[in-house]
């Protein structure tokens, strides 16, 4: 499967937050990422990466190398706090933002690769890809 390019990649969450500046959208981005795979185990977020276009990759790949394997999963709540401290987003964006960042990433990977990360997303989080 061709990799999704960034820009496409950016206009899909952009078409769900509209009310973004698309700047914002693409920096915000690229922190729920790294964010995200904070919380995959770190082989999994790069075969992720591999996938992604190459900035959005980049992103994952930073996320990875300091992922949280300490197996105390993050709850829903405290990964929407650790996101909307990182990208100053209003209360009321950042929710419907992550959840448009990882649509798009569900869309974004092959099907044998989306399954893997539901089954490895720590249990609160694997709801956001599951909630579509």
């Amino acid at each position: 499967m061709e990799s999704m390019q960034t820009d496409r990649f950016l206009a899909h969450i952009y078409n769900e937050c509209p009310q973004l500046d698309p700047d914002v959208v693409h920096e915000c981005t690229l922190i729920v990422i790294d964010a995200l795979c904070e919380q995959l185990p770190a082989e999994q977020a790069r075969r992720m990466a591999s996938q992604l276009p190459e900035e959005i990759g980049e992103a994952a790949e930073n996320g990875s190398a300091r992922s949280d394997t300490s197996a105390v999963p993050i709850s829903l709540e405290d990964f929407y706090g650790k996101v909307q401290f990182r990208t100053e987003l209003s209360n009321e964006d950042t929710q419907p933002f992550v959840k448009a960042v990882l649509q798009t990433l569900n869309t974004a990977m092959s099907d044998s690769e989306k399954g893997q990360v539901v089954l490895e997303l720590p249990s609160e989080l694997d709801q956001l890809l599951i909630e579509n």
